[in-house]
């Protein structure tokens, strides 16, 4: 068995290796936050995307230059709060309004994480932003599940994933053309309202689609700007995702208090919390029912720095979650906005928390318990990454049932898992 790490004694080369080496999932990754760079210039630079995008009510600017683009699309820690980290999202999905650039997003979304040893991702998104007179959610779906589904062949299997659809909280006309049209059927409901009739429609989307052979769809999601929109606005979408036997997840503590947390646990079943930087508000009891039922916090420091969660790591709960065992693995939200890999978040948390071997390897092996693989497939991923972890030397003692797994995943035969 090789020799425990001291993690100290590296230097921070040798650390940043050993980070990127580490198997990965990435359960909080956002597609319309994490196009590359130069895909998002070249998109928004073509004389057809910007015609649809120009029809659909999305402005996009006249400089598309990396240089000019890099400054509206990474606000950075310069942004005053969520709304402001929100607003590159709208340049982005006005590129990302057919089904070639859906798929080409999330295919090289994969690819991206699959070269920095992600083993899992879950990719989430809204898809009543992309559905217009000429792209039906159905085909929105079928197109990221096509651009996954040639990642996962590209890499022979080293990568496996998944699709969350999100809701979004708030109602608001500028959101796309759906929100539209929702507006013009009910003319005289409320903005609240509204918001719920567009997260049931996403929820009865998502449960359709899957029911039509879509099989990375694996769970629903409530995001947005969240306060003045509580969960409990759309209980019957998330209802309806219950019942047909979709997994939950919720952003919420991230722009409202504890409250929202609570909500999402107990009205919307959540079985994850997306962020949930503002816990610590209502002491530790809510953490520890988190704890004692296995709800996952979606941990991501960089961009909950960004958009004001917290005002500096040392307010974030990553440390208290670590010491009463809550499952918190680390996302990384949206690549491209908060300009970040998951290797660098795991090179934050360790420079920040000092997370020790045994505290890196449980953080990474909660990010495999928590995944809404199903239970087959997510099993096999469990035992290699153990595996691998072990030959990294974070701890763990050899398994054979560990070794064949990871031999399976190497050579790709988790796929049919």
């Amino acid at each position: 068995m090789p020799a425990p790490l001291e993690l100290e004694r590296l230097s921070a080369a040798e650390r940043r290796q050993l980070f990127h080496a580490l198997p990965k999932t990435d359960l909080h990754c956002h597609l319309d936050g994490s196009l590359r760079m130069e895909t998002v210039c070249e998109l928004a630079a073509d004389p057809e995307v910007r015609r649809l995008a120009d029809r659909l009510g999305y402005a996009l600017p006249e400089d598309t230059s990396p240089e000019a683009m890099k400054g509206v699309l990474t606000p950075g820690v310069d942004c005053a709060s969520l709304e402001d980290y929100l607003r590159p999202f709208d340049i982005i999905c006005g590129v990302l309004q057919s089904r070639s650039t859906l798929a080409r997003a999330a295919y090289e979304l994969a690819m991206d994480c699959a070269a920095e040893n992600v083993m899992y991702l879950e990719v989430r998104f809204a898809p009543q932003r992309h559905i217009h007179d000429g792209l039906s959610g159905i085909e929105v779906l079928q197109a990221v599940d096509d651009g996954l589904a040639r990642a996962e062949r590209e890499t022979g299997g080293r990568i496996l994933s998944g699709i969350l659809v999100c809701a979004l909280r708030n109602y608001a006309p500028e959101i796309g053309f759906l929100h539209r049209k929702v507006r013009e059927a009910f003319p005289y409901a409320e903005p609240r309202e509204l918001g719920a009739y567009c997260s049931l429609d996403a929820s009865r989307l998502a449960v359709e689609a899957k029911r039509q052979g879509i099989e990375r769809i694996v769970g629903f999601d409530l995001a947005g700007a969240e306060s003045g929109f509580p969960p409990h606005h759309h209980r019957q979408a998330f209802h309806h995702c219950i019942d047909n036997f979709l997994n939950i997840t919720v952003h919420a503590g991230e722009g409202y208090g504890p409250e929202s947390i609570q909500e999402a646990v107990t009205y919307l079943n959540a079985q994850r919390i997306g962020h949930g930087t503002r816990i610590l508000e209502g002491g530790l009891g809510l953490v520890r029912y988190l704890r004692d039922r296995r709800v996952t916090v979606e941990v991501c420091l960089t961009s909950n720095l960004q958009t004001r969660a917290i005002s500096s790591l040392d307010a974030h709960p990553l440390r208290t979650f670590l010491s009463e065992e809550v499952r918190a693995p680390l996302c990384t939200d949206n690549r491209l906005v908060s300009g970040v890999s998951l290797t660098d978040e795991y090179a934050l948390a360790w420079e920040r928390f000092r997370l020790t071997p045994r505290e890196i390897r449980k953080t990474v092996l909660y990010g495999f318990k928590a995944a809404f693989a199903p239970y087959a497939r997510r099993r096999q991923l469990l035992l290699a990454a153990k595996s691998r972890l072990r030959a990294l030397g974070l701890g763990g003692e050899r398994s054979r049932a560990e070794e064949a797994a990871y031999e399976a995943w190497s050579n790709g035969d988790l796929v049919s898992a």
